[in-house]
């Protein structure tokens, strides 16, 4: 099986922060200091661990200091003697070490470092990521596993970070043993391998999830919005049929949203309004409700479709948001101006599109049209 290269990286994949963070690379992962009750005061002034593991090695790599990594090591020894309670020093040291020797003993003392950390913190997801990551990499998969497995229970979105991790290193045919047979583990799973652009397996493990578990409303709300996102209609209207009582939740609300674009597509425009009032009724300061439901009305009502989406372009501005949340936005502002002939209007639009994307081939071919054949 072919193994990814190595490389040490930062980060830090903690449930109030997004899952959507690099998933491959050797982890050292960075925690805040845990004060224990031996050497508290010695750990508040500490390095922090991942920085000084991360830098050695950084350095022991480059030729810059062929001793860093070994020094390093010594002093997380140190830090460990006098505060053996933190497991976040522990898996930086067993990263470390299997990063800087590959003899199969520094392996078995990393793995050993990788098991304590574990069980000093058994429900903290960055440790569990950085042991899982040791553990795969010193051939312990069914520990690695294992990790990974209890994760899941406790904070899927991050586990599934973890096992996308260590599935360089373990076998096809055990990646399942990673995966309890739960919701939110299966859907957790099937979001990172979209992330990863495995669209077809994430696909595969989210029919299945819904084969197995047909109410489960976080399951639907990806489903039904991957639908949308494809424009395929008629996969909303299996998923969300009219006579399916969906559930009476803020965070569901865009389930009557992607429900009101399928019966739009149909010419059912007066369920279509009632389906996009009652999710704006529930999640009224959504902004991805509110966009939702203005692709549902574009057809039907464009002049509400528009207050949406103007709606939702000052919220994301006022939020300091940019990148693809803003031009997501802005492009069915532009679009729906062209549509209406508004050329002046589609053409500022489309200039601020391209402004922030250059690449984009539509911006350029529409400034283009609308300026007479320059893109400036």
């Amino acid at each position: 099986m072919e193994r990814a290269p190595l490389r040490l990286v930062r980060d830090d994949p903690r449930p109030k922060r997004s899952p959507r963070a690099a998933a491959l690379g050797l982890a050292v992962l960075a925690t805040g200091t845990v004060a224990t009750f031996l050497g508290a005061d010695a750990s508040r002034h500490a390095p922090d661990p991942a920085e000084l593991a991360e830098s050695a090695l950084a350095a022991t790599l480059s030729g810059a200091d062929p001793s860093a990594a070994e020094a390093a090591i010594a002093r997380l020894r140190a830090r460990l003697a006098a505060v053996p309670l933190d497991p976040t020093a522990r898996t930086a040291l067993a990263n470390l070490t299997i990063e800087a020797a590959g003899a199969s003993d520094a392996r078995e003392l990393a793995a050993a470092q990788a098991l304590t950390a574990t069980r000093l913190a058994p429900s903290d997801a960055v440790v569990a990521r950085a042991a899982a990551r040791v553990l795969a990499r010193c051939g312990r998969e069914v520990d690695a596993l294992a990790t990974v497995r209890t994760a899941f229970r406790y904070a899927p979105d991050q586990a599934a970070i973890a096992l996308a991790d260590v599935e360089p290193f373990v076998s096809d045919s055990s990646i399942e043993g990673g995966i309890p047979e739960t919701p939110a583990a299966w859907l957790a799973w099937s979001i990172r391998l979209r992330t990863m652009g495995r669209e077809q397996e994430a696909d595969d493990r989210l029919a299945s999830l819904l084969g197995r578990w047909p109410d489960d409303p976080r399951a639907l709300l990806v489903a039904a919005g991957v639908a949308a996102g494809r424009d395929r209609l008629d996969e909303i209207d299996r998923l969300l049929p009219a006579s399916r009582t969906l559930p009476e939740a803020r965070e569901t609300a865009a389930l009557f949203a992607y429900r009101a674009r399928a019966r739009a597509g149909r010419d059912d425009a007066d369920g279509a309004r009632a389906d996009a009032a009652h999710a704006l009724a529930l999640d009224g300061d959504g902004i991805a409700t509110a966009v939702a439901c203005g692709d549902a009305l574009m057809t039907i009502d464009p002049s509400q479709a528009r207050r949406l989406w103007t709606g939702a372009v000052y919220r994301l501005e006022a939020l300091g948001a940019g990148g693809d949340s803003l031009l997501w936005v802005r492009f069915r502002l532009a679009r729906l101006d062209d549509r209406e002939g508004r050329g002046a209007d589609a053409l500022r639009t489309w200039r601020s599109i391209l402004a922030a994307r250059p690449d984009s081939e539509e911006a350029q071919r529409r400034v283009r049209e609308l300026s007479g054949g320059s893109v400036r």
